[in-house]
């Protein structure tokens, strides 16, 4: 009997050994290899302006104050089953088959808008990053981690493009205090958190992503100038804001949107400190998302000598669906609407500010009510019995994903 326990010891010991020796084993390396762009170098000008600006600032190691900062968040990450190793220079020789992984800046956002209450102006800068990991050797993306940070502040006067620059580094670098919460708020550090809680896989079985934004014409009115012009740009960035709130509530990755999402579409990177190009060829969805912009309404509902009372409104159609089965998950019509009180004598209202926030309000509230449904947002947003029974299969198809 004691022969027989000293032997079933033995082989408990034998096999704790090995399952410790195996998940040491599955560690995976990943390369760091930098802070980088999305889109073509001529795009910087206009889509990231102010950081293409910040971005030529050197620290005295001769690293950019950008690229210095974000490696400060990434020391600090625990990965759940990978290593992240920064001899990326060593990769380069080789060319081996590893995971690379990168920050990449997709877009910028600045608004400003006096406040005639306080007589100060609310200014709101916006960041839209993804976090990928690929394979070096054949440039093929493993997966994507989507998120948008934003930080509100007042000014007594509205910023020069000199004063947003000074504002935007400090963001990126020791942080900017939110009117919102107290907090100094980082651009880098949702990195750690998201990092953190994420464990990356070997293969994606299934994938979803956006796959087309699209502008009615009731809605092109309401645009600025620049995006009436050329309305790709706010394509991107509607897209990017959709997947990052999806991503942020519902613990998925997300297919980086491009346009004419198809079999082998490309997402194009630039490092930092580099002028070389990569094409990172990105996997089709297995599930795809259809944004439609129907509209925007501005409503004046009260008007007095004191203040006036506006509405403003954002339309929107989504569908989310398997193509390959013509599987429809989603296919409803949303809303949302904000009020606000504006002083009389303020003539000069920035509706387009107002119309983003309700559309940025109403992506997040959807992103957010798929795993516990509130009553109150189901009326406002779409009151249809059909709209609850597709939220509920929503949450169904998001388990698929993590």
């Amino acid at each position: 009997m004691k022969k027989n326990i000293n032997i079933l010891t033995i082989f408990l010991l034998l096999l704790n050994f090995s399952i410790y020796g195996v998940a040491q084993g599955n560690e995976k390396k990943v390369f760091y290899a930098g802070f980088s762009f999305s889109g073509n170098y001529i795009d910087k000008k206009s889509s990231i302006k102010f950081t293409n600006t910040i971005i030529d600032e050197k620290n005295d190691d001769g690293l950019d104050v950008i690229s210095s900062s974000l490696i400060k968040s990434i020391k600090k990450v625990k990965g759940k089953n990978f290593n992240i190793d920064y001899n990326f220079a060593d990769l380069e020789k080789g060319l081996e088959e590893s995971v690379v992984m990168a920050v990449v800046l997709d877009h910028e956002n600045f608004f400003s808008e006096y406040e005639p209450i306080s007589k100060t102006h609310m200014n709101n800068i916006q960041l839209f990053f993804q976090i990928i990991f690929y394979n070096f050797k054949t440039r093929k993306l493993i997966t994507s981690l989507p998120y948008d940070v934003s930080v509100p502040f007042f000014t007594n006067n509205k910023p020069t493009e000199k004063e947003i620059t000074k504002y935007i580094k400090e963001f990126y670098t020791s942080g900017l205090k939110s009117m919102d919460t107290g907090e100094k708020i980082n651009a880098f550090s949702q990195v750690e958190k998201l990092l953190d809680n994420f464990e990356i896989k070997e293969k994606y079985k299934l994938r979803i992503g956006v796959s087309s934004v699209n502008f009615e014409d009731k809605a092109i009115f309401a645009l600025p100038e620049s995006y009436k012009q050329n309305v790709k740009p706010i394509e991107n960035i509607f897209a990017q804001l959709f997947s990052s709130r999806l991503s942020l509530h519902n613990d998925v990755a997300i297919v980086p949107y491009v346009e004419g999402m198809a079999i082998g579409a490309k997402m194009k990177q630039q490092f930092v400190n580099s002028d070389t190009v990569y094409e990172i060829e990105l996997p089709k969805p297995d599930y795809n998302i259809d944004i439609t912009i129907r509209g925007f309404k501005k409503v004046l509902a009260k008007k007095s000598d004191v203040n006036n009372i506006y509405f403003w409104a954002s339309f929107l159609n989504l569908k989310i669906y398997q193509p390959d089965l013509n599987k429809i998950y989603m296919n409803h019509n949303l809303k949302n609407v904000m009020k606000k009180s504006i002083p009389s004598q303020i003539k000069d209202i920035n509706d387009w500010y107002k119309f983003y926030i309700t559309t940025y309000e109403l992506f997040d509230s959807f992103s957010f009510n798929i795993n516990k449904i509130d009553e109150t947002w189901l009326k406002k947003t779409n009151k249809s019995p059909e709209f609850k029974i597709s939220m509920t299969n929503v949450k169904k198809l998001m388990n698929k994903f993590k």
